[in-house]
């Protein structure tokens, strides 16, 4: 297991997608089993951040910073606010984009800095440890649709579900 880890690059040696469930659309993002514990401990490193659809990038001192592969781990893409894990010093080496708000969505995550991000990562680590994400599938029989509701680490007993 350890020497597959060796050959993931960026975040994917850090975090996986757990699935559950009969269709496999229930899982978690999460830490892997062979994460080291200094990466556990890092308060700034990883965060969990919203994002629109249609961006697939979040805006940082006004540049889209796009989320790929070796710096996110993102879930589903069936509907319009999507959230990702995303490591912050994969995500930092990322090549900024201008970016304008007229190509602004609905969800488009906007920063003032990585400071900004690195704050938001602490807090949510705060909470709970390193944050991860369960993502659940609910299925609507009469409408034969599906729905997802996103259940974050740091989330409060007393917060709404942060249902799309």
């Amino acid at each position: 297991m350890q020497n597959q880890t060796n050959k993931l690059q960026g975040i994917q040696r850090y975090y996986q997608r757990t699935k559950q469930g009969e269709y496999s659309n229930n899982y978690y993002i999460e830490p892997r089993e062979t994460c080291p514990l200094y990466v556990l401990n890092s308060d700034d490193r990883f965060v969990v951040v919203p994002f629109d659809r249609d961006d697939n990038y979040i805006v940082v001192d006004d540049k889209r910073y796009y989320l790929n592969k070796y710096n996110s781990i993102k879930a589903t893409d069936k509907i319009q606010q999507r959230v990702a894990v995303v490591d912050l010093d994969e995500f930092q080496k990322s090549k900024g984009y201008p970016f304008s708000d007229r190509f602004s969505h609905r969800y488009t995550s906007s920063f003032k800095s990585f400071d900004e991000l690195k704050k938001l990562a602490m807090s949510q680590y705060e909470h709970n440890g390193i944050p991860y994400i369960k993502q659940v599938a609910i299925y609507n029989e009469k409408t034969a649709t599906c729905s997802y509701i996103y259940e974050p680490s740091f989330a409060q007993a007393t917060d709404p579900v942060s249902a799309a």
